[in-house]
């Protein structure tokens, strides 16, 4: 198997076919078709179904794929951080769903004095976070623990010989709209917050996984469920509709303008916010100059949220 033939797997599933992949790859459709033959013959798997309306991944294809991508991800990597006779000064983070983190992140961009760098920020799933660490993929990852899967998680990310750093630890909170019937309390109980619908980020096969969820208890606030994938359409739903999500309680009000407020919820359960990096990985000076204004930054939280 070779790192172009993983490639050619990738292009002919993006486009959903191998004559428009081997047109967009500047090669010969018989030599796409043969490459791939081959590449399934030394698996032993069919990666491709063929039909009059193009191509599909077979169920072995589908699996394939994700562990391509993975390879292709990393050949760039290398490649971006080491093809290049002039070194830049790279940065590569990956981090759970949280605007706290974006905003240092501009603070960290915006005082940086060096002339030329790669800076990279990637808000992804809780696992793609852990692997992307773990794979070498990005320099550093956050995520924030719950107090209850603390354990659990601590002995995961040790099997993956990842270190955890804890920066903060923030008591949970309930956030809706400033007009929503809810929005006056100063505290709150989740039996309270069960006829409502509850919207999460989406975790891929992990979504039923409270080690992996970014909310507090997934599966039993309410028998209503909306599930996303990023930022902005969580603030579009909790601004437009009587839904709450579950947070740490950090969320800087210039991002919304008063209009998403938060309220302590009656609960002893924690978040337990920190870094992780690879075990004896070296950092980089670029990394070292993150992890302290991320140390600096927390602090900054901690004294004006007294938390």
């Amino acid at each position: 198997m070779t790192l172009q033939q993983c490639k050619y797997v990738l292009k002919i599933q993006e486009v959903g076919s191998f004559s428009e992949a081997a047109k967009q790859l500047f090669i010969a459709q018989s030599g796409l078709s043969n490459s791939i033959k081959l590449l399934e013959e030394e698996l032993k798997i069919k990666i491709f179904e063929r039909s009059k309306n193009g191509v599909s991944l077979t169920s072995d294809g589908a699996e394939f794929v994700r562990y391509a991508e993975q390879i292709v991800a990393q050949s760039q990597f290398i490649l971006d951080r080491y093809g290049s006779k002039e070194q830049r000064n790279r940065l590569y983070i990956s981090t759970q769903h949280y605007d706290f983190i974006a905003d240092m992140f501009c603070r960290f961009v915006s005082e940086c004095d060096l002339t030329h760098y790669d800076v990279s920020l990637q808000e992804k799933k809780t696992y793609e976070v852990i692997r992307d660490v773990e794979m070498g993929l990005s320099d550093v990852g956050i995520i924030a623990i719950k107090s209850n899967d603390f354990d659990v998680m601590m002995r995961y990310l040790q099997a993956k010989e990842i270190k955890f750093v804890e920066f903060l630890k923030t008591p949970t909170h309930l956030f809706v709209k400033s007009t929503h019937d809810l929005a006056s309390k100063t505290s709150i109980s989740y039996e309270e917050i069960t006829p409502y619908p509850f919207v999460c980020y989406e975790q891929g096969e992990y979504n039923d996984s409270s080690l992996f969820t970014e909310e507090m208890s997934t599966n039993v606030l309410s028998k209503k469920r909306i599930i996303i994938s990023d930022r902005a359409t969580l603030m579009n739903v909790l601004l437009k509709t009587d839904c709450f999500t579950i947070g740490t309680g950090i969320m800087p009000s210039k991002l919304n303008n008063g209009k998403i407020v938060k309220i302590p919820i009656k609960t002893d359960e924690t978040y337990i916010v920190g870094y992780i990096t690879k075990n004896n990985h070296l950092n980089t000076k670029m990394t070292e100059k993150f992890l302290a204004q991320l140390n600096s930054y927390s602090k900054e939280l901690i004294k004006n949220m007294k938390l």
